[in-house]
């Protein structure tokens, strides 16, 4: 089975009105163009090209593909983002966040998906984030927790997820 892409002009529209933050600037480091490849289970595989686009949308919105890993550094004033750029390698791991997005399998068959968040900060952070379902064909708004200070974060879904977009990034003392 190989599902047709879903509009992707109009994703930064939906991920900036679900997630849009405060100011934020277009990351340097775009992903290459690709064909995502996800088993469904022991007969079907979704399938999906992928352009060539930007990790980091306007308004500090991230967009991940399954089997992406993202290096985000943070540029803050006063506790306030002032700016987050995806680069190619954590140079700078007391203001870079890293950011996994994973398919867990069985075999040819999907188990779950995973989003790993590390924070290096001094202090918690919080963010918001939609899921592209791939059964429903539709973006999904899901809760996810704060990452605390210097620790890692596990979100996990029992959905085949081909996208997911993180937002509305804050930091806040405990």
């Amino acid at each position: 089975m190989t599902e047709q892409p879903y509009n992707m002009k109009k994703l930064p529209i939906l991920l900036l009105l679900a997630l849009g933050t405060s100011c934020g600037a277009f990351a340097q480091l775009q992903r290459g163009a690709y064909k995502l490849t996800m088993p469904v289970d022991k007969s079907t595989v979704y399938e999906q090209e992928i352009k060539e686009s930007p990790y980091v949308l306007p308004n500090n919105t991230i967009q991940l593909y399954p089997g992406e890993t993202v290096f985000i550094e943070v540029e803050m004033a006063d506790s306030n983002i002032t700016s987050m750029t995806a680069v190619k390698e954590n140079q700078n791991p007391s203001k870079t966040l890293i950011l996994s997005f994973s398919q867990e399998t069985s075999g040819k068959k999907h188990e779950s998906m995973m989003l790993k968040v590390v924070n290096p900060f001094k202090q918690r952070l919080f963010y918001g984030a939609m899921i592209y379902l791939m059964r429903q064909k539709k973006w999904a708004k899901t809760d996810v927790l704060p990452v605390e200070p210097g620790l890692s974060s596990y979100e996990n879904w029992p959905d085949v997820i081909t996208s997911i977009g993180l937002g509305h990034w804050s930091f806040k003392s405990k």
